[in-house]
């Protein structure tokens, strides 16, 4: 039998139709905004959204998180999100990704869940959620 590391906090997310989940201690925050995000062009920076007063650089998901599994179909975790298709917003907090943000199409948590150790998947609710991280 495996042992069970420490039980955590998880966010779930959905990404182009699949389940991920990230661990709620690498989480800064996570807001709702459906809205596009601006595009400052005079100083050449695009996806920036303001939270909480603070400005949020926006990435693409697959620039900011990685998995440990092989994909069999790559293009789809590539696929770049449309606002109106993923209007949450979760902002990473530490590393050198720290305060960028990307677009999900949804959210489910914080939830409780042991992992087992070698498990590429947190289990929860009957789901299960491809584990994530950031990169």
């Amino acid at each position: 039998m495996t042992n069970l590391e420490n039980p955590e906090y998880w966010l779930g997310m959905r990404i182009n139709g699949e389940r991920y989940v990230l661990p709620a201690s690498s989480v800064q925050s996570v807001f709702l905004y459906p809205e596009a995000e601006q595009s400052l062009k005079d100083l050449r920076i695009s996806g920036v959204v303001v939270h909480e007063g603070a400005p949020v650089y926006l990435r693409n998901h697959f620039q900011v998180l990685r998995f440990n599994r092989r994909s069999e179909n790559i293009a789809d975790w590539q696929q770049v999100l449309k606002p109106g298709a993923a209007p949450w917003i979760v902002v990473l907090k530490d590393g050198l990704n720290k305060g960028l943000g990307f677009r999900v199409n949804n959210i489910s948590g914080p939830f409780h869940a042991s992992v087992l150790s070698d498990s590429l998947f947190v289990h929860h609710n009957g789901i299960d959620h491809l584990l994530v991280e950031a990169s």
